[in-house]
């Protein structure tokens, strides 16, 4: 593609970007992937040198940026008692499924962090109605289980991370049901009233049964405070470093940007490689102003939006077949311009408020498996929602009488959906958890050209090469021919990976121009990371590929 095509296509995107608004409410089974390369000791071609980066304008902990994250819904995981609904002792339980703490092995998924969805005693099933932050919900366990976890995390490199609710609570919190209707009382403003006799109030999402607290109020600031040491420090002995690793805080623009620094300053001081994970569901414009001393990281829901379409859609984005793939290269590069160096975004296919992936690509597993690979070879932490890496569908309801039920279902651990530890909490005769589908673990755990063996192989990959990790990319002109191949470079001072992804349902014979990019002159010889497949080698200038449909490749480029 000419230099003048690729300027138009991602000014014309980059529009397009800034004009949508985002959403307002290896380990494997099959041969291990090659060895990380050495640097080589014979240089006759020029070196890559990388260019100087400014000192990190974000202070963020350096692990957060090496994690693969898996999110987890405890209700819908792994039941340890027989009650139907899922808890933190069944989380333990499971946890080898996750990361068994061995490298040697090959049949765990490999993640190194884990988000809880919110597990404070709330009001209802998802949790986001707090009724005390102090206590964890009862069907979940106890403050035990949760030490208990967290050490048995850690004992196997995994980091905890705990949903941080404090934009809003239950109008069942004590505090609110002392204030509603009283003017007089002392916790009159930790909310904000419409009215003279505080019975009219403010709401996330207008909705009455989660009035919002007042961030303005100091009260309020001092009490979120409290909550964060408290669970930063679970066995109360005053160390901070062997507690939860980071907080994901929950709807970060209910909240002034000044309680949010108040909260940055406090936890830093206890404990510097704290992770700030915010939940700012917006345009990038407004996302980057969380990095001036708030968050460390937050999520690229404008990324999101061009590869899934908005939360609630099937079949669009670039993911679904609908857009160009143009659009990842202006919303990377809308997050490179805007935000401060340093910065981490995560990235995400989906999570408990969208569509599943499954569901967004209508049940497509070739294309499930692109999108997969498109998560774990594009620069950002990598987020996996539980039963994603098994192929678990899920579509938003209309209300009558389930909402984002759907989207959360108990994790699919075995083929006829009945077992030890199964949860049997929301089994609609609707639902999409169906027996003897191939979408279990226990169908897919020894298949090595299944979906769970995909992930486990791109977990592996990443986990292995540190260009995959790396901060930045480089995109490679494609022929115009083939507008639906994407192309790009990751790389460091010692590795160099080209990934290459086939967003068409035809086979593709695409030529990629290498000749204008920053990799040093060929020959290359490429192996597919993925399969492990040797590619034709990578001369001079102009580079042939034959690529099948809706699939894609990670080459590792290695001299001859």
């Amino acid at each position: 593609m000419r230099r003048r095509e690729l300027c138009g296509e991602l000014l014309t995107a980059m529009a397009l970007l800034l004009t949508v608004a985002g959403c307002a409410t290896a380990r494997s089974t099959a041969t291990p992937p090659p060895s990380p390369p050495v640097a080589p000791t014979r240089v006759s071609y020029p070196a890559f040198a990388p260019t100087a980066t400014p000192a990190p304008l974000v202070s963020a902990p350096g692990w957060a940026e090496d994690a693969t994250l898996y999110l987890v819904f405890v209700r819908s995981f792994y039941d340890s008692d027989g009650d139907g609904t899922g808890d933190l002792a069944g989380l333990i339980e499971k946890l080898d499924y996750l990361n068994d703490g061995d490298p040697t092995t090959h049949d765990d998924l490999g993640v190194t962090a884990i988000w809880l969805l919110p597990i404070f005693s709330a009001a209802s099933y998802h949790g986001y109605d707090t009724l005390d932050h102090f206590t964890i919900q009862p069907e979940y366990g106890t403050r035990e289980d949760l030490i208990r976890l967290v050490e048995e995390c850690h004992r196997r490199g995994i980091r905890v991370i705990l949903d941080f609710v404090m934009a809003h609570v239950s109008n069942q919190h004590p505090f609110f049901a002392e204030a509603y209707g009283n003017p007089g009382s002392p916790y009159s403003d930790w909310f904000t009233w419409y009215d003279e006799a505080h019975t009219r109030y403010k709401a996330f999402g207008n909705i009455a049964i989660v009035p919002s607290l007042n961030g303005n109020s100091p009260a309020v600031v001092e009490y979120m405070l409290e909550v964060a040491r408290y669970w930063m420090d679970l066995d109360g002995d005053g160390d901070y470093t062997d507690g939860i690793d980071g907080f994901r805080c929950d709807h970060a623009v209910g909240m002034p940007h000044a309680a949010w620094k108040r909260l940055r300053t406090e936890v830093k001081r206890l404990r510097p490689d704290f992770w700030l994970l915010g939940e700012v569901w917006d345009k990038a414009p407004i996302i980057a102003r969380y990095y001036e001393h708030e968050f460390d990281s937050t999520f690229d829901f404008p990324l999101h939006q061009m590869l899934a379409g908005q939360s609630e859609s099937v079949g669009y984005g670039v993911l679904g077949g609908s857009e160009p793939p143009g659009l990842i290269e202006a919303a990377l590069l809308q997050r490179s311009s805007l935000y401060p160096w340093g910065a981490q975004s995560v990235v995400f296919l989906n999570n408990h408020d969208t569509n599943r992936i499954m569901s967004v690509v209508q049940g497509n597993e070739a294309r499930a498996r692109l999108a997969a690979t498109v998560l774990f070879t594009l620069p950002g932490i990598p987020l996996v929602y539980y039963g994603e890496e098994i192929g678990m569908a899920g579509v938003k309801g209309d209300g009558r009488p389930y909402w984002d039920e759907y989207r959360r279902e108990p994790m699919d651990w075995y083929a006829d959906e009945s077992g030890p530890g199964m949860c049997t909490w929301f089994r609609p005769a609707e639902r999409n958890n169906r027996p003897d589908d191939g979408i279990s673990v226990e169908e897919q755990q020894a298949d090595p050209s299944s979906l769970l063996a995909h992930y486990r192989r791109l977990i592996s990959l990443r986990s292995a090469y540190p260009a995959l990790r790396s901060p930045g990319h480089e995109r490679v002109a494609v022929s115009s021919a083939h507008k639906q191949v994407y192309a790009f470079l990751r790389q460091d001072a010692q590795e160099h990976i080209l990934v290459v992804l086939n967003f068409s349902r035809e086979a593709a014979q695409a030529t990629l121009n290498l000749g204008s990019s920053s990799l040093p002159g060929g020959p290359w010889r490429a192996t597919d990371l993925l399969t492990g497949a040797e590619c034709p080698a990578v001369l001079e200038g102009e580079y042939p590929l034959q690529l099948a449909g809706e699939t894609g490749v990670i080459l590792l480029l290695q001299r001859p």
